[in-house]
């Protein structure tokens, strides 16, 4: 190993080519971490005339790989420091941009000192980025327009903006050489024999911030070996998984793992799959991959399920959703694949995830606590029975389910309103197509309204027509039943409605045609007594809509 504290120069000079193994993240630099080196460079800029000041950058790691070509060009894979090193090219490829109708020289210093070699093709190149990366940086480094979105494309119009906006102020060609002499980089190169794979995850065992999917992506790469089935099978199943999922690539493999029916913490789900595959041949590794891609398309229409084309789940997948039943993910992912190997019916599919809603729902309101749920639905796959899953799934969970009283019981005084606005909506929707089926409501388009006017949680704020209709115990009943059921509806004449009396507010919602709203077609006034004879009316619908999943032994 060989370390030495250089400028940039020295890191790009001559000709040369870092390669972005495959096991690497793509670009990923956000606004703020372009942000704070921007401001960096600028502190050097104003900090002295005589540009001795320096800044350091941090490490950056490279292997030598030996040339397979008759080119001069000196190849090595850059381990650790891509982002660092992309984005400062990105920028001297901005300055380079501003320099293109002003002066032909300096435009030619900067290509061929720091962005171009003197060679052809793919050669010519002095950074070889990811897979998903290349075009959109090649067109950077070459002054090509039409980039896609993307994080490349983010920072190039960063440091573009920047550039072009302070042209008058800034002197573009003193910015230039602060970036190439005085932004000191450690270069630590390794030898010619040491295992790349083998670098990059002791890397984060040093306390680099790389994700379990960073890893995971490093290990299964190295244990395929083959460059060329590298490439393939990175172009077919990791780089369109990684494409699918996103930022949620980590929490998809953790719950991959958990869908076997054993727990394993988040950050052990790399040390997991390690184990799992270290004795495994080349092709074994290469049919996880592949069943790792599958399973990646069922968990997208789970967490994206505008994604999902099938109507019918669509529609429980975004009521899952709303509820935040990501606990269930590892057990529905059997499920997904059960449905898709045609080894359970779309009815079926439907009904297990119609059971699992009411299910956690009726916790829920009941106060259930939730850390239990994620140990449950884990095991939970295992303990059904392949030749009527409906049934043995309901017997599974017959012991945690709360029964009808007290379901009832948890929704006369849970404070549903406080549970967020979306599970507010979804729950007085589903009542609403309970009463009215043949015309749902359609989603978010009316409003909450609470009949007992909220006022800041503070009871004293109520207008004096409201605290006559409650009377004298109008503190305590405000405080009882204020986003409560009974207390709740739903009305396109929110904004119109706030503090008005009850004799008006039902003015309105005459005028509604929303079947909630007809029950106060017969009432005249709106005090304690109402909002629990409303508030029982609506649990009885919302007992016979998210009903008791369990066996009953009576």
């Amino acid at each position: 190993m060989h370390a030495d504290a250089v400028a940039l120069h020295k890191i790009l000079n001559g000709n040369i080519q870092m390669i972005i193994p495959i096991f690497q993240r793509s670009y990923s630099w956000k606004p703020e971490q372009i942000e704070t080196l921007w401001e960096d460079i600028n502190k050097v800029y104003k900090g002295t005339l005589n540009d001795k000041t320096t800044h350091f950058l941090g490490p950056i790691v490279r292997i030598e790989l030996p040339t397979r070509s008759s080119t001069d060009t000196r190849k090595l894979y850059l381990i650790d420091g891509q982002q660092r090193i992309i984005t400062l090219m990105i920028l001297l490829a901005c300055i380079r941009d501003v320099f293109k109708h002003d002066d032909d020289a300096i435009v030619r210093k900067i290509e061929s000192g720091y962005l171009l070699n003197y060679e052809e093709e793919e050669n010519r190149f002095k950074l070889v980025p990811s897979e998903s990366d290349k075009e959109n940086f090649k067109k950077i480094i070459l002054g090509i327009d039409g980039l896609t979105d993307s994080r490349l494309k983010e920072t190039f119009d960063f440091f573009t903006d920047k550039l072009f906006k302070g042209k008058k102020e800034l002197d573009l060609e003193r910015l230039r050489g602060i970036v190439i002499n005085n932004l000191i980089i450690v270069s630590i190169d390794m030898d010619k024999d040491e295992n790349p794979y083998i670098i990059f995850e002791s890397l984060n065992a040093k306390g680099m911030l790389l994700t379990q999917a960073d890893l995971i992506k490093n290990y299964i790469f190295m244990k395929i070996g083959d460059e060329k089935n590298q490439k393939q099978l990175y172009r077919d199943y990791w780089h369109p998984m990684e494409n699918l999922l996103g930022d949620d690539l980590d929490m998809f493999f953790w719950r991959y793992f958990l869908k076997e029916g054993n727990f394993v913490k988040i950050k052990r789900t790399y040390a997991n799959l390690k184990f799992e595959l270290e004795v495994d041949t080349e092709k074994s590794v290469e049919k996880e991959l592949k069943k790792l891609h599958k399973y990646s398309k069922y968990y997208s229409r789970l967490i994206n399920p505008e994604k999902e084309p099938e109507e019918k789940l669509k529609s429980r997948f975004i009521r899952h959703k709303c509820w935040e039943i990501g606990t269930a993910h590892p057990f529905l992912l059997n499920i997904y694949k059960d449905y898709s190997e045609n080894n359970i019916s779309l009815g079926q599919f439907c009904e297990i995830l119609d059971i699992i809603e009411a299910f956690v729902i009726r916790r829920f309101f009941c106060r259930y606590p939730s850390n239990k749920l994620n140990k449950l639905f884990i095991s939970l796959y295992t303990k059904l029975g392949k030749n009527n899953i409906v049934d043995s799934l309901k017997s599974s969970l017959t012991d945690e389910c709360p029964v009808d009283v007290q379901f009832k019981q948890g929704l006369k005084t849970f404070p549903i309103y406080t549970s967020g606005r979306d599970k507010t909506f979804l729950i007085l929707e589903t009542l609403e197509n309970a009463l009215h089926p043949k015309e749902p409501v359609e989603y978010k388009k009316p409003q909450i309204e609470h009949i007992m006017p909220q006022v800041e949680k503070d009871p004293e704020r109520l207008p004096s027509e409201w605290k006559k209709i409650l009377g004298e115990n109008y503190k305590k009943i405000y405080t009882t039943y204020i986003h409560t059921l009974g207390n709740l509806t739903l009305t396109g004449y929110n904004q119109e409605l706030f503090t008005k009396p009850f004799n008006l507010k039902k003015r309105y919602l005459s005028k509604s045609p929303l079947a909630l709203n007809r029950y106060f077609d017969n009432v005249d006034k709106w005090d304690e007594e109402e909002i629990i004879k409303r508030s029982e009316r609506l649990i009885e619908i919302a007992v016979k809509t998210w009903k008791y999943v369990g066996i009953s032994l009576f």
